[in-house]
């Protein structure tokens, strides 16, 4: 499938942009958290029975795409979920447990912030669904992508206005709140005295909420910024053009950045002869067993002629293990994170590669538990003295 690393390379890039920048804001971080107690919540049987709303959806944090369609539902679903909770908190038919429960779900959502921020999330996330589903596509083209994600972080800095504030401020006005604190007042000790400063310091909510609206979306903006600015979109650009279906297929200034990595030059004579030897060739012949060209077909096809011309050559190869490797870097995160779990936080450093590295090369752990069993067991036994044999 053409341009398939680039196009997963991109899809995590936008994953990370999420992920990254929303869990800078402590606050947007709180509201996910009770977003996951709230499904969990609404899942019980003798919950979901009284629950008449829309099914909420599991928080995925390996998804970002789930915390889109968490808040969705949550929204759509907002006054079911209020009269959840009263009734619950009302009724005595329930455990205690379950009724405290519902009671601190309840006052979560109440509070001024929940509601805003679910809209604002909503609506920052609304804006990078389009370029996550064109990164997913299997006939994504990658130009097309960067530029709709180019496009994505435009709105995202348009709405960073006051107005758009005070419209999603608005939607909040008829949640029902909590009582409010007690109020701060002068002290009474100063009421014959001239005050030439400020003595009580209040914050309002909206001056809170205004804050976090301008960070998450300076944040979403300046994480796409970083991991799609020129470097990576160059590169992006380079395996694109190494596409046979693309208009830029074998352009050397294109593929230059790509060869850089290596510190490959690019022979504009060996890509211009390339191109017209290549695409004369694709079009008097088909792919085996292919519906359409692909760079591992060419490579494949055309591997002798390929290699009269090594940095066309070497361009190929970067290109089909461009995604590879990436894909190899993101498993190895992806074991860490598995291996390194709150029960292991004060192993040593040597034992955490050594169980990275068991657990990444599963195939050959797989064998010592089935046909290597037995002489590694054997191997261990006759290396120290045990006192327990094994045999």
């Amino acid at each position: 499938m053409p341009c398939g690393g680039t196009r997963k390379d991109g899809f995590t890039q936008l994953h990370l942009v999420v992920t990254h920048a929303l869990a800078a804001e402590k606050a947007v971080m709180d509201f996910f958290s009770v977003c996951n107690m709230l499904y969990k919540f609404c899942r019980r049987p003798t919950v979901a029975i009284l629950y008449k709303g829309e099914t909420l959806k599991r928080l995925l944090d390996q998804r970002w795409s789930g915390h889109f369609a968490t808040v969705s539902v949550i929204l759509k679903s907002f006054d079911d979920l209020s009269t959840l909770f009263q009734e619950i908190t009302s009724t005595r038919a329930f455990g205690a447990d379950v009724r405290v429960e519902a009671t601190g779900l309840w006052h979560s959502m109440s509070e001024p912030s929940f509601k805003f921020i679910a809209e604002m999330v909503h609506k920052i996330l609304s804006y990078l669904d389009p370029p996550n589903k064109m990164l997913q596509s299997e006939h994504m083209d990658l130009a097309t992508g960067l530029q709709l994600i180019s496009s994505a972080c435009t709105c995202l800095e348009n709405i960073r206005t006051e107005t758009e504030f005070q419209t999603i401020l608005a939607h909040c006005d008829n949640v029902t709140t909590r009582p409010s604190k007690r109020k701060r007042t002068q002290n009474s000790a100063l009421a014959d005295y001239v005050v030439e400063e400020i003595c009580t310091r209040v914050d309002t909510d909206d001056t809170e909420l205004r804050r976090i609206y301008y960070s998450c979306i300076d944040s979403v903006c300046g994480e796409m910024k970083n991991r799609f600015g020129k470097h990576n979109c160059d590169l992006m650009e380079a395996l694109n053009a190494l596409d046979p279906a693309q208009a830029t297929f074998l352009d050397a200034s294109k593929v230059k950045p790509l060869l850089d990595l290596t510190k490959t030059p690019a022979v504009d004579s060996e890509f211009e002869v390339a191109r017209n030897f290549l695409r004369a060739q694709m079009k008097e012949s088909s792919p085996p067993d292919e519906e359409k060209w692909t760079m591992k077909q060419i490579l494949k096809q055309f591997q002798r002629p390929l290699e009269a011309m090594p940095t066309v050559f070497t361009a190929f190869k970067h290109g089909l293990t461009f995604g590879a490797s990436t894909a190899s870097c993101e498993n190895s995160f992806s074991t860490l994170k598995n291996v390194y779990t709150e029960h292991r936080l004060t192993m040593l450093h040597q034992r955490k590669a050594n169980l990275i590295q068991l657990a990444f090369e599963k195939d050959l752990t797989r064998k010592f538990r089935n046909e290597w069993k037995d002489s590694v067991l054997r191997r261990f036994h006759t290396v120290h003295k045990r006192r327990l044999p094994l045999y």
